[in-house]
């Protein structure tokens, strides 16, 4: 059993209970401030990163939104419904712009590290590793993932998922069904960032079993917990329903329905190439940007393994922990896209398994230490591989400063700092702010703007609407005899015929995943709206990879 829970029992306090502890948990003051320093360091620079594609397309339609807009009926996208919301309310608090967002992440992110810390510590019942887990996830995430990645669904859900394994752990510990209800509901309000996080429940569920059977910490009836955990999950997807009741509901089954997730599902990710060579590839190149959480993670989830298979007290906690870090991956590789922003879950549970290792091999050292006044040779080898990754890092990341310092001192242009954002020939920021510089210029508030291509972006910076819900050109790709895309496609020209919109912006070097030969080559196979552009339409202007025409009318 861990210390603290032997202490707590010494005591005669119930087993739910825990002592207070310093605010700091007895870390030293000055490794305090080092560690608020370095992670304002981490942050600082987050917050003048621009918006990408994704970004661009939940900002839209959360302006949509605010403007009394209806999602699914007045714009389509894939993505349940959480993900405007929480830009919608970025944009309440702190403004319409592109830094509201960045900062409401920053936030957004600092609280989820609170429920980082509450899941660490009731597994472990360690301030010390609570404070260092939650710590570790704030700055991990600022340091280690790239601009294109943050304020995703999968960083929004993450609290709820650390809500939903807390829930299960505590529960099993004080035999509280309570606990499990608020664990089911937690996992269930994640759905509603991305269907996949009930992947997360069904995991949790599972393990709720095989700690039933094994005989865990806790006696608790195993009937009653999965009831309460499946009851929690029901109530929040009940919520989510009754919040987009007659506002969206119904046209988001029937946009599952008609265009479900199989071009998504089709398309591929990072993986390129066949096989599992290719996947490898990918995944190998995570773990050298993630090295300084990977291998600590590894090693912590190896002595939680080997001291619950040999069925030591105390461990259904920490196994909480090891089976919420495989639901996450789990979630990785059943999206099998591999893009960074998916693995952002995996972030939590590494974060505390990384903190844990950490602690106790400072633990280690310090005995070693004080018995044979010296650091044995094991302790001075992962301290040194430790400081030499950290070193490693800061340096892959000292262009980064050096450009944001510039920037930030009036050296570098703005123009010359976002074009280090661009995605290869993918997207471009700069481009992105050109166009809708010129669209505000040669348009009023009340025209609207076609974009043939999938940069919803440049309509939200433009502050102008699109004049059709089919805001990504890819959902009106046809295969063969597909008689529901070629009805999208009817509707398609029913709207922008019936309100035509001032402008059609043609957009090239646009190719991805979902349109791997770019939005142009699929207008030549969509007759109708081809045509109609040529008819109605003049070129005008050509800006960055924006070819403008203007209505002849």
């Amino acid at each position: 059993m861990h210390p603290a829970a032997e202490s707590s029992h010494a005591k005669g306090r119930s087993p739910c209970t825990t002592a207070s502890p310093s605010l700091t948990g007895g870390i030293s003051p000055w490794l305090v401030l080092v560690m608020v320093v370095a992670l304002a360091l981490a942050v600082w620079p987050t917050l003048s990163y621009p918006l990408t594609r994704d970004q661009g397309a939940y900002a839209y339609i959360a302006d949509l939104i605010r403007q009394g807009g209806v999602p699914y009926r007045d714009v389509w996208d894939l993505k349940p419904p959480a993900i405007y919301w929480m830009y919608s309310l970025s944009f309440s608090l702190l403004g319409r712009s592109e830094l509201a967002v960045r900062g409401f992440d920053v936030l957004y992110t600092l609280a989820t590290g609170a429920f980082v810390y509450l899941l660490a510590q009731e597994a472990f019942s360690d301030r010390r590793i609570a404070i260092g887990s939650a710590w570790l996830y704030a700055f991990g995430y600022h340091w280690f993932l790239h601009y294109y990645s943050l304020a995703n669904p999968e960083s929004f859900m993450a609290p709820y998922l650390l809500v939903a394994a807390w829930g299960l752990s505590r529960g099993l510990r004080c035999r509280d069904l309570r606990c499990m209800l608020v664990g089911g509901f937690a996992g269930g309000l994640a759905f509603w960032f991305k269907p996949t996080a009930g992947l997360t429940v069904l995991v949790l569920c599972c393990w709720l079993w095989v700690s039933a059977f094994r005989g865990s910490d806790a006696k608790i009836s195993l009937g009653k917990a999965t009831l309460a955990l499946a009851v929690g999950a029901a109530s929040a997807l009940l919520v989510g329903v009754a919040a987009l009741y007659g506002r969206g509901l119904s046209e988001l089954v029937q946009l599952w329905r008609t265009y479900g997730s199989a071009s998504y599902v089709g398309a591929r990710g990072l993986a390129l190439g066949d096989g599992p060579l290719a996947v490898a590839e990918v995944i190998l190149g995570y773990v050298s940007d993630w090295q300084l959480l990977i291998w600590p993670t590894g090693a912590a989830v190896w002595s939680i393994l080997r001291c619950w298979l040999r069925r030591q007290d105390g461990q259904s906690g920490r196994m909480t922990v090891v089976a919420l870090l495989g639901a996450t991956l789990g979630m990785v590789f059943v999206q099998g896209k591999y893009f960074e922003y998916h693995w952002i879950p995996v972030l939590a549970p590494a974060s505390i398994l990384t903190s844990f290792a950490v602690v106790t091999v400072w633990e280690e050292c310090r005995s070693g230490v004080s018995r044979l006044s010296r650091p044995g040779m094991s302790c001075a080898f992962v301290i040194m591989t430790i400081a030499g990754l950290l070193a490693l890092s800061a340096s892959d990341r000292l262009a980064d400063y050096r450009r944001t310092v510039a920037h930030a001192r009036g050296v570098l242009s703005d123009e010359a700092y976002y074009a280090a954002f661009d995605i290869g020939k993918d997207f471009s920021h700069v481009g992105s702010i050109a166009a809708a510089s010129y669209i505000r210029q040669h348009t009023s508030a009340d025209d609207t703007v076609l974009i043939w291509g999938a940069e919803p972006l440049v309509n939200f910076l433009a502050a102008r609407r699109s004049p059709t819900k089919y805001i990504f050109s890819y959902m009106l790709r046809c295969d063969q005899e597909d008689r529901r895309c070629e009805e999208r496609r009817r509707d398609l020209m029913d709207e922008v015929q019936s309100k035509p919109p001032l402008y059609v912006a043609l957009v090239d070097n646009d190719a991805n995943p979902l349109s791997p030969a770019g939005s142009r080559s699929e207008l030549t196979q969509f007759p109708s709206l081809s045509q109609w552009i040529d008819s109605d339409y003049r070129f005008e202007n050509q800006v960055d990879d924006y070819l403008f025409l203007r209505r002849k009318a």
